[in-house]
């Protein structure tokens, strides 16, 4: 996640006693409280119901929201890998409950976001609803693309419930008085906590397959691809006669760099940001330092093809793909914590077949905490909404912070996903394989395939390891005690009998190879246009080198290829985006060491 806009020191040091974030969500959707205690506003989509009860929070209450006529929101989403209606059983309950249809325009998925952000602010209309990196959110209002909240969000509770975290965010932005951005993935939690059952990224393998070739001490990235090319040799394809490798990479997700190598990163205590790696030690160095994370972990995957580990796939698809090939067990090396969604499950925990993480001994895992204020991204209403989609889009906003709404997004729908006996919610089979597996929605619910429709926004307002006040337990499903009970299989007893922890999570901690570090949500310096153009013209060199580089023929030709890289960086002006970045970040970890 990228942190884009400007603060001040003085703004920094005044939230670093709050802005210890987190929840990680688990990638199908979910992440790990204490809550905050929410009272729901119940929405109901009766034509023409005036919604003009008083919060108690000083306003004139809330809008009058008229659902005669059926409302398609205009959505921009730089979160979303779906572009276009929302479908299915999500799209059902959202027209059901407030006659609106939810179009998302999907800049990551559109071919050329930039060119489609640059268009749609030109046009000076980005969208009804609006979804964007801190820096952007920031530059849109300062271009008076974004509506001000103030006066009105104040009359819807679950909204509202997050002040403290919406308040301290939005005195980053604009003239710092008004109230245009929400942050998402926000909790109430506290802001120092890291209440997950996994770490959100770490090598993760099959213990069958880690058992069946000896379940080997990992003592470093050798020892890995050791495993790794012993468990593809003894499974060359899955049990259809599909070939399988031990690694599958995606390009659709890439930024400024590769994505897939940024994210493991983390392994070994730094994270990227932008084009500079910043460390658990609060440390700042070029991504182009050879001694640094992306280096290692660009060789890593270069050392695994050419042990005929990649699969030769991995340039030309794209994330759904990889997803098809995790549902049928053709990839065996995982690397965040939700792609547990794509296959494991009680049953297979039982068989010992479900993937789990493997500790290799000299990893230092970089760890945000959860994201109490938020996550580097934020939700806005559109300056172009007239009255009545304003008063529509609050409600909708009101319902989606909800116990109800976020229960929903965490867990699916009651009777299909789970079931609710006394009070205690349970998942049902289809719950706990709804990422894993086919499950068939019914008619009446919206039909079609539980994963085709899903919640297609891909961010959420309130993360899910906030607490539910319906029930005392976190909204994800995986953090239900109904759910960890069930989860006790075969698979978990014998990973805490060998490696002597609960979790990955204790075992990190106890063996001194993870450091939290707090998880801080503030706007950052924009891009000029000079740097915007040098980072766009240098990203895609650095992009387009990585992936050349994990298949280049040979080790003299992986580092030529790298020092190729460098060179032409050097003449496109990269040394002036790290210094721009190393200043950029400079507040963040000001307010990181004063929080630690």
């Amino acid at each position: 996640m990228r942190f884009k806009k400007f603060a001040s020191l003085a703004v920094a040091s005044a939230m670093t006693m709050s802005l210890l974030a987190g929840c990680g969500d688990t990638g199908t959707g979910s992440t790990e409280g204490s809550g905050g205690g929410a009272t729901e506003a119940k929405t109901e989509a009766s034509s023409g119901e005036d919604k003009t009860e008083d919060s108690g929070n000083g306003g004139g209450g809330q809008l009058a929201a008229n659902h005669d006529e059926e409302y398609t929101v205009e959505f921009y989403n730089v979160a979303a890998n779906f572009q276009g209606v929302q479908p299915g059983w999500y799209g059902k309950i959202v027209k059901d409950k407030f006659n609106m249809n939810l179009n998302i325009i999907a800049p990551q998925v559109s071919g050329d976001g930039a060119a489609l952000y640059q268009t749609r602010c030109a046009a000076g209309n980005l969208g009804d609803l609006i979804i964007l990196d801190n820096a952007d959110a920031s530059e849109c209002v300062d271009s008076g693309l974004i509506k001000d909240l103030k006066g009105t969000i104040e009359n819807y509770p679950n909204l509202w419930k997050f002040q403290s975290q919406i308040e301290a965010f939005n005195k980053q932005i604009g003239d710092g008085n008004g109230i245009y951005a929400i942050p998402l993935e926000m909790n109430n939690n506290g802001p120092t906590d890291y209440k997950q059952l996994h770490v959100y990224t770490y090598p993760r393998m099959g213990w069958d397959m880690y058992n069946e070739v000896g379940a080997p001490e990992l003592k470093n990235l050798d020892d890995l691809l050791k495993c790794l090319q012993d468990i593809q040799k003894a499974h060359p394809t899955n049990d259809k006669g599909d070939s399988a490798y031990a690694i599958s990479l995606w390009k659709d997700w890439d930024s400024d760099y590769m994505e897939c190598v940024a994210q493991l990163t983390k392994w070994y205590g730094q994270e990227v940001n932008g084009s500079v790696l910043i460390g658990t030690d609060n440390s700042i160095a070029p991504l182009t330092d050879k001694e640094g994370a992306y280096y290692k972990m660009l060789k890593f995957l270069f050392q695994a093809n050419q042990m005929g580990l990649v699969d030769p796939d991995s340039a030309t698809q794209d994330w759904n793909a990889v997803v098809s090939k995790m549902q049928d067990k053709r990839i065996y090396l995982y690397w965040y914590s939700w792609q547990y969604g794509f296959w494991n499950s009680p049953a297979r925990g039982e068989e010992g077949v479900n993937y789990v993480e493997i500790p290799v001994a000299d990893t230092n895992l970089y760890q945000p905490s959860d994201t109490y204020y938020g996550d580097g991204r934020v939700l806005c209403v559109g300056s172009q909404v007239t009255d009545e989609q304003f008063a529509r889009l609050m409600e909708f906003l009101d319902w989606y912070a909800s116990p109800e709404g976020v229960q929903i997004q965490h867990a699916g729908t009651e009777g299909l996903t789970y079931t609710v006996e006394n009070g205690k919610y349970t998942p049902t089979e289809d719950g706990l394989n709804r990422f894993s597996a086919e499950v068939t929605v019914p008619d009446d619910m919206g039909g079609g395939n539980w994963n085709d429709g899903n919640n297609m926004i891909n961010q959420w307002i309130v993360a899910s390891c906030d607490i539910n006040p319906d029930t005392g337990e976190p909204y994800s499903d995986q953090m239900w005690s109904t759910t960890r009970k069930m989860n006790e299989t075969k698979t978990t007893k014998e990973w805490t009998e060998k490696f002597g922890a609960a979790d990955d999570v204790e075992y990190l901690l106890n063996n001194n190879m993870m450091t939290v570090v707090p998880s801080i949500n503030m706007s950052l310096a924009i891009d000029t246009t000079d740097i915007s153009l040098e980072r766009k013209q240098c990203g895609d060199v650095i992009k387009e080198a990585s992936w050349r580089m994990v298949f280049a023929s040979d080790e003299a030709d992986f580092d030529a290829q790298w020092d190729e890289m460098v060179s032409q960086l050097d003449g496109l002006g990269y040394a002036d985006v790290v210094a721009f970045d190393t200043d950029k970040y400079q507040p963040m970890l000001d307010a990181r060491k004063a929080a630690q």
